[in-house]
């Protein structure tokens, strides 16, 4: 077996050769897009709805969730009265978003709404204090939007303040639900584990909320001397929380992603549209733009600035106040960047030194890692290394941790877990990632158990794999190949973006850029020029490989095709994720 400079095998995604010959037969594709659908087990006769999936066919009933008809005629009842109305969010992207989502909706309708985003160190979720404040300003019913399900106490607390809480979420519950008016979250215990929506981000589950109360308000005349709101238009919203909370991009979480990259296009939200301009991005947009470009930026705030600023973006009603919160964001940014590269040298350290051990996991803690880069560091750490990745920041005995994990690996189950045990204060989270607070003395029973129970998985090999869809030579890398495949867009978690291989390639010219990323030219064994590119590689196996040896023996190359339009031309690029030595 041979390993790749990053130690990965190899493999071929497998396609059944009937399937394939009969996708190319019925829908006149071709082989290699026949192939793709195949491999990824996407049943015939739901192509075209792969494809080109719609709102009116594919949009689940938001009745169909527990508590969603009660949360609407609570918030109907409130619209009615013209109350004030609280909505307390997350600090990520996905609490960014879906809180602009119910906030427009309401503002459209002409109600007040206050909102309230914690900072990192208030803790994840709504708190007693901003209960309070919300009662004192006269709400009279709290939204939590992204959060919320185990956050017991500070519900408990709003309902002695005589505040009716709807709870709108998606992370794993407990046991028990809280002491709310109503909890519509499609991972709860009672709900039908094949629910189309158990793995929306909240920002779906939010959508459908205003979908199910609007619907409702019509049924009611409420619209009958006024327009009623295009819901359409927060679409976009809904697929930039989707995309940056990373949650698999299948069923409707592909319809809202695929819908809501047409509606950003269309620039009718003000911060969105900010953010395409400040970026020069020419459409059109894809899941890369929102996960890699507007994500980091919009995180910034949450993670070492203001937590509210993000969702001061996606809602605002002009482009100045736009731009200058995204001036505050990049300034959050750059300082996000540094901290990040401070805290990930040492990071590396511990990660190398457990690895010696051959663990099935890394716990990695330290005093003065900030606590807004502790998810990024697990996150790039699990790329590193296909670990499940924990990472811990110790302030005076007290723990915040981000965890990263890897597919197969219920990270969220596990935090929970390890709650009810009471090895953890606080803790929530889903499949792939997940928050949690401990005591400094728990650190070690805490490695015990993950050593314990992660053991349930399905463990990731020794050797990791990756899999790819089809070999290329650099000629038939063409830019009609790479618009055929944004048909598949878009692409992410549960819809992987296709991997080729480049055989017996020279590297030309390679040199290093600002970040770490590495740019160089391929060179195709019998012709032809793909101009390439690979992010972060400096000083990494793959790295050292493109720079050191350049043009001295022949490698083959894995990676991603990319389209790339600057200023009406169209050109192609290959954007390199691993290497080898040609045999």
């Amino acid at each position: 077996m041979t390993l790749s400079c990053s130690g990965l095998k190899w493999i071929l995604r497998e396609a059944d050769e009937k399937t394939v010959n009969f996708i190319m037969g019925r829908y006149d594709y071709s082989d290699l897009m026949a192939r793709i659908l195949a491999s990824r087990k996407i049943a015939v006769e739901k192509i075209p709805e792969f494809i080109t999936p719609s709102l009116q066919k594919n949009l689940p009933d938001p009745e169909t969730l527990t508590d969603m008809k009660k949360a609407a005629c609570r918030i109907i009842e409130a619209i009615k009265d013209n109350d004030i109305v609280g909505i307390m969010g997350d600090y990520d992207v996905d609490g960014a978003t879906s809180t602009s989502i119910i906030k427009l909706f309401l503002e459209e309708l002409g109600i007040k709404v206050l909102t309230f985003i914690p900072e990192r160190e208030d803790g994840y979720g709504p708190n007693a204090a901003e209960m309070k404040r919300f009662q004192k300003e006269g709400v009279k019913l709290v939204l939590t939007v992204d959060c919320g399900t185990t956050s017991f106490d500070p519900i408990s607390k709003g309902k002695e303040l005589g505040l009716d809480i709807i709870v709108i979420d998606h992370h794993e519950p407990d046991l028990h639900l809280p002491e709310a008016y109503a909890v519509v979250n499609p991972k709860r215990l009672d709900e039908d584990v094949t629910h189309p929506c158990r793995f929306m981000a909240a920002c779906g589950v939010c959508f459908l909320f205003v979908v199910e109360v609007n619907r409702l308000l019509k049924e009611q005349g409420f619209y009958k001397d006024k327009k009623a709101p295009d819901l359409r238009r927060y679409l976009d919203l809904v697929a930039l929380g989707t995309i940056c909370d990373v949650v698999k991009l299948e069923g409707v979480n592909r319809l809202y992603v695929k819908k809501g990259l047409q509606q950003m296009e269309r620039r009718e939200n003000i911060g969105i549209a900010s953010l395409i301009d400040t970026f020069d991005i020419t459409p059109p947009l894809s899941s890369y733009h929102l996960g890699y470009i507007f994500g980091p930026l919009l995180n910034a705030g949450g993670r070492v600035g203001k937590s509210s600023l993000a969702m001061n973006l996606l809602s605002s009603k002009d482009t100045v106040s736009a731009e200058q919160v995204i001036e505050h964001l990049k300034e959050h940014n750059v300082e996000r960047k540094n901290l990040e590269a401070f805290s990930m040298n040492e990071a590396l350290n511990q990660a190398e030194e457990q690895l010696k051990e051959n663990p099935s996991f890394l716990l990695l803690a330290q005093k003065g890692w900030h606590q807004g880069v502790i998810g990024i560091l697990a996150g790039r750490l699990k790329e590193r290394y296909s670990l499940p990745v924990f990472v811990v920041s110790i302030d005076e005995g007290e723990c915040k941790g981000s965890s990263r994990s890897i597919a197969g690996v219920d990270i969220g189950e596990t935090i929970m877990t390890a709650l009810e045990r009471g090895i953890l204060t606080r803790g929530g989270g889903h499949p792939m990632a997940a928050g949690f607070s401990l005591k400094e003395e728990k650190l070690p029973e805490f490695r015990t158990f993950l050593n314990d129970y992660l053991q349930k998985f399905e463990k990731a090999p020794s050797v990791t794999e990756l899999v790819y869809d089809n070999i290329l030579n650099v000629k038939g890398a063409t830019l009609s190949l790479v618009k055929e495949l944004e048909y598949l867009e878009p692409f992410g978690e549960g819809n992987p973006e296709p991997y080729f291989i480049l055989k017996s390639v020279t590297i030309k010219n390679a040199c290093v850029l600002k970040n770490g990323h590495i740019r160089c030219g391929l060179i195709g064994n019998n012709g032809g020029y793909l101009p390439a590119i690979a992010f972060r590689a400096e000083g990494t196996p793959l790295g050292k490989n493109l720079m050191e040896n350049k043009a001295n023996f022949l490698l083959d190359i894995a990676g991603h095709l990319k389209k790339n339009v600057w200023k009406g031309t169209e050109t192609i690029q290959f954007l390199i994720k691993d290497a080898k030595i040609s045999e």
